[in-house]
């Protein structure tokens, strides 16, 4: 159940009917009986949202291409010429033969029908597509249900972002990634205030004049204003600046004191208007950063006495504030004629003004529409740059650079306050203050800070969202659109592209930002003001993006936080790039047409016969490697025919988490959660889209292998410290194309869940997520092996050097074979051996502990942490046929090498090597004999043939020899700890001479 706000929406406008409705609310609380109102304020989402229960359909045959999100229902599906058409009231989905369009409506911008049977759909975000019809009638009403859709809306509840809200929560759908924007304003702003150490305690104060939002509808209700200047004079200020935008502070440099304020253009008129107050507040903001200097206080600077009085004492060395004015001097003058202007030197002696002679929103949206059909137009132009260059995008946007670079040096190198502004203050103003906070400071560089910088400067100062990204309610003034939000974003790309180690947020993150700017998926950018969000509750009936992109899939791996660094950028139109990844649609465009070279090949677990791409294929790094890898490795490469890759299911044993680190990829059998969590994806066929599973380990943005912490399932022999595989979802940051192309069109697992749209991946940052994995699960396995060496060193000084808890880890055996030593089982002497002849010089079978660095089964350097292992079992070629056909298969000779402690865990009886407990042997040694145990037991010399056992007769000096025969049976098990069989043959056999010795003690 959630409460009816449209009914709140209507009776906010009449403030009797609120009286009203206040007084009923009270009676409510009092009364147990539900009345009419609650009835009525009470309604399920499907009542005050309801779906289409119907929708056109052109042909039976036809499936809904993707999964509705909630509240999200189908309008029309039909066909183009090309592929399917799909028509919700939340997006536009167009699949083609190798490609498909994802496109949300609030994207839409303009609709035109082209050459009778072909629709051209142009968005906001400059992507454009083309859908071709069969009839001319066909392509008209495809165009009459695109323009009924996209109309203006009557309501602000017709926008999708409310169902969405309703849907969600009656559905019980619980999203990590979903939730209200519940920050408070107050508790934000106190703490930036407190971060940029504000002395409000005689230099500056935090004015209340705007609470009501009666002194400015676009302002804050907080405000910063030097101390000395009262709400009264900032009532006067308001009267002259336009808009009553009042100069306010938004940032200061803790080192030198000096602030950024902004504003909008003086009112000054034909006739040269001017005002006392607004001089007297400029002043009031040159002396409050002299007297307010940060870390060097006043006790470093020379102080004077004004002429004014004794008791007046200024700083010697005020500097003046300086002016920006993102117009050109030919703009701000002609402004005086509708009644703007800028402020006049003569009049504000303690100021200095500077013109930056950027364009205004018209000069923008017409280079942005450029850009547009640019993008639109073939790629294989050969004077595409040129054209580019005639958009003047790019001039644009390094003008706004440079302009943030001014106000960033006069406050870095020259520690002058700024002011700036442009003619309303709410487009070119909060670009260039917003830029020159990010250079400044490295807080606006991370995820939290970012959006408390979009938040106060864009939503909180009152740029207007709603008319400038055309999401307005009833009517809608072309001519007030203008991407200024989205230049800005592309501005910040451009800036991580300079520094890409400087930023928290990835690319991926500015990109899906400049989709829900205009998505209407979230209510975070709806309306113009802060004013009109409170009043239609729009943080309490909608989710947040923050919340959304507040991600571990944002994070960019190469952010490295330093303190006090400022950023300064190359402005130079020549250090400047598309934004391609938003512009061309590079990620619809990508998952059919790109190039075989620049595809990534995929690891296939499956095996099969398929053909193998050129090219080696990458790897995951198993153990072994990590253990020797150098810190520049590139991509390691693997096949399939790695010895190290297990995929089967019939494995004797389950190794430890320690010791099985060998084994990185997952089996067939294995459930991937997907990269937004929400869901598991079965990998039935695992050689297909093979997503990432990535967690969030805290709020540094590092991520760990999710597969590192599920639990082991019986009957699976794959680690529980696998590696993840690398995703090949379709990218708008470095698309990557899918190994079968008809398997991602017809599987929409490719969208996130949360948008619906198409998942957005970079190459880049997956390869330092995978890096920082096997960084991990190296880390991981030494701290094992170095808390396993410690134990055994403790356990081997309590107990005076004797065996540790493995009585076969002190070591190879000795050179002979046949001395088995303390770990082998014989009988006290040698008067029960028989003499066998020996049939030529017998090979050594043990490879020296000397000759070896490294493991022979996986490759892994010794150290002190991880000791050398014999295999225990070393048999000759002539004397076990079945061993020799084994190991021949196997593409071994012999064993008796050495190997480390995970490649030698296994232990069993060696009869044949006159080794009767459980010894080491290496993992072939131990699956040979286990699936060979049948053979018929060996028994050597005289304890296995026909062995001749003494017994004493009546006479003690005479000895006599009884032949017994061995009775073993042919299938010993292996687990056997003793060579039972001969030892109680030997025991009945001395009890039966037992009487003889007692009589002749007797006598």
């Amino acid at each position: 159940m959630i409460c009816c706000r449209r009914q709140d929406t209507l009776i906010s406008e009449h403030p009797i009917v609120t009286d009203k409705v206040s007084s009923e609310s009270e009676e409510m609380e009092s009364s147990d009986e539900p009345t009419s109102l609650q009835s009525i304020c009470h309604l399920h989402a499907s009542e005050l949202f309801p779906k289409h229960t119907h929708f056109e359909c052109e042909d039976e045959t036809l499936t809904i291409p993707f999964t509705p999100l909630s509240g999200e229902s189908v309008v029309a599906l039909g066909r183009t010429t090309e592929g399917v058409l799909a028509l919700s009231n939340y997006r536009l989905y167009l699949q083609l033969s190798q490609t498909c369009y994802n496109i949300p409506l609030g994207l839409i911008e303009q609709l035109e029908v082209k050459e009778i049977f072909y629709l051209h759909i142009g968005c906001k975000d400059a992507r454009s597509l083309s859908c071709a019809f069969t009839t001319n009638e066909h392509c008209l009403e495809w165009f009459k249900r695109l323009h009924k859709v996209t109309y203006p809306r009557k309501s602000i509840e017709d926008i999708f972002a409310f169902a969405y809200y309703a849907w969600s929560v009656e559905e019980g759908k619980d999203y990590p990634r979903l939730g209200k924007d519940n920050s408070s304003y107050i508790t934000t702003f106190n703490s930036e205030v407190e971060r940029l150490k504000f002395n409000l305690h005689g230099t500056w104060r935090i004015s209340q004049i705007n609470k009501d939002y009666r002194m400015c509808p676009s302002y804050p209700p907080q405000l910063l204003v030097p101390a000395c200047i009262s709400d009264k004079i900032l009532e006067f200020v308001a009267k002259f600046r336009s808009s009553r935008r009042i100069p306010a502070i938004v940032w200061r440099h803790v080192n030198n004191g000096a602030v950024i304020a902004r504003s909008s253009q003086p009112e000054v008129g034909w006739l040269g208007w001017r005002s006392s107050e607004d001089e007297d507040l400029l002043k009031a903001l040159a002396d409050a950063c002299s007297y307010d200097k940060g870390e060097s206080t006043m006790v470093d600077s020379p102080i004077t006495y004004s002429d004014a009085g004794d008791d007046a004492i200024t700083p010697s060395a005020a500097k003046k504030v300086l002016i920006v004015d993102a117009r050109s001097y030919t703009t701000a003058v002609a402004n005086r004629a509708r009644g703007g202007g800028c402020e006049c030197p003569e009049y504000y002696p303690s100021c200095d003004i500077q013109f930056m002679n950027l364009p205004n929103i018209h000069s923008i949206r017409k280079s942005f529409h450029a850009v547009r059909q640019l993008c639109a137009s073939e790629a294989d132009q050969p004077n595409w740059l040129s054209l580019l260059e005639g958009t003047r995008w790019l001039q644009h946007m390094s003008g706004l650079l440079r302009a943030a670079v001014t106000v960033a040096s006069a406050i870095e190198r020259d520690g002058r306050p700024v002011l700036v502004h442009c003619s309303d203050g709410w487009d070119r103003t909060p670009q260039i203050v917003a830029l020159a906070q990010i250079l400044l400071d490295p807080y606006y560089r991370t995820m939290e800070g970012f959006q408390v910088l979009v938040e106060r400067e864009w939503l909180d100062f009152g740029h207007k969202f709603a008319d400038r990204c055309g999401q307005t309610i009833g009517c809608d003034d072309p001519n007030e659109r203008c991407p200024v939000f989205l230049q800005w974003l592309d501005c910040v790309h451009q800036l991580i592209l300079q520094f890409q180690c400087s930023f928290q947020m990835s690319p991926a993150y500015l990109v899906k930002l400049a989709q829900h700017t205009y998505s209407q998926l979230f209510g975070t950018f709806l309306c113009n003001t802060r004013q009109e969000r409170l009043q239609l509750r729009i943080r309490e009936r909608t989710y947040s993006v923050w919340r959304f992109l507040n991600s571990a899939a944002f994070v960019n791996h190469l952010y490295s936080p330093l303190k006090n660094q400022v950023l300064w950028p190359s402005c130079n139109v020549r250090d400047l790039v598309l934004w391609s990844e938003v512009y061309l649609g590079s990620m619809e465009s990508s998952l059919g047409m790109r190039d075989d070279k620049q595809r990534v090949a995929m690891i296939d677990i499956e095996g099969g016969e398929s053909e193998e791409p050129q090219g080696q294929m990458t790897k995951t790094r198993s153990y072994g490697d990590l253990m020797h890898a150098p810190d520049h490795a590139a991509y390691l490469h693997r096949r399939r025919s790695d010895p190290s890759i297990s995929i089967e299911n019939d494995s004797p044993a389950n190794p430890s988490v320690d010791s099985s680190t060998d084994t990185l990829i997952p089996n067939n059998d294995s459930v991937v959660p997907a990269v937004n969590g929400e869901k598991e994806v079965p990998q039935t066929n695992p050689s297909r889209d093979i997503v990432s599973p990535w967690i969030e380990t805290g709020t540094t943005g590092r991520a760990v292998c999710s597969s590192c912490n599920r639990n082991h399932n019986e009957g699976s022999d794959v680690s529980d410290t696998s590696a993840p595989l690398i995703s090949r979802t379709p990218s708008s940051i470095c698309p990557a194309s899918p190994t079968h192309q008809d398997v991602m069109l017809d599987n929409p697992d490719w969208l996130d869940d949360v948008d619906g749209l198409p998942v957005i991946c970079c190459d880049v940052q997956m390869r330092v997520q995978q890096i920082i994995v096997e960084h991990k699960l190296k880390e991981e396995a030494l701290r094992k092996e170095l808390h396993t060496t410690r134990l055994a060193l403790i356990k081997q000084v309590c107990n005076h050097n004797a065996d540790t808890d493995r009585i076969d880890d002190i070591g190879s055996l000795p050179d002979s074979v046949g001395s088995a030593g303390e770990h082998g089982e014989s009988l006290p002497s040698d008067m029960s051996w028989e003499a066998v002849e020996e049939l030529g010089p017998a090979p050594t079978l043990w490879v020296p502990d000397h000759a070896v660095t490294r493991c022979m089964g996986c490759n892994t350097e010794f150290w002190l942490g991880r000791r050398k292992h014999h295999c225990r079992y070393a048999f000759r070629a002539a004397e076990d046929a079945v061993d020799a056909k084994f190991f021949a298969a196997n593409g071994r000779k012999c064993c008796g090498k050495i190997f480390c402690a995970d490649c030698s865990e296994n232990s069993t009886p060696l009869p044949s090597e006159q080794l009767y407990n459980p010894v080491r042997v290496c993992s072939d040694c131990y699956a040979r004999l286990h699936h060979h145990h049948t053979n018929t037991c060996q028994c050597s010399n005289a304890r296995h043939q026909n062995a001749k056992v003494e017994s004493e007769t009546t006479n003690p000096t005479e000895m006599a020899v009884v032949p017994v025969t061995c009775q073993r049976p042919k299938k010993l098990p292996p687990t056997t700890t003793k060579d039972t069989c001969c030892d109680n043959l030997l025991q009945a056999v001395h009890q039966k001479a037992q009487p003889s010795v007692a009589a002749a003690t007797a006598n």
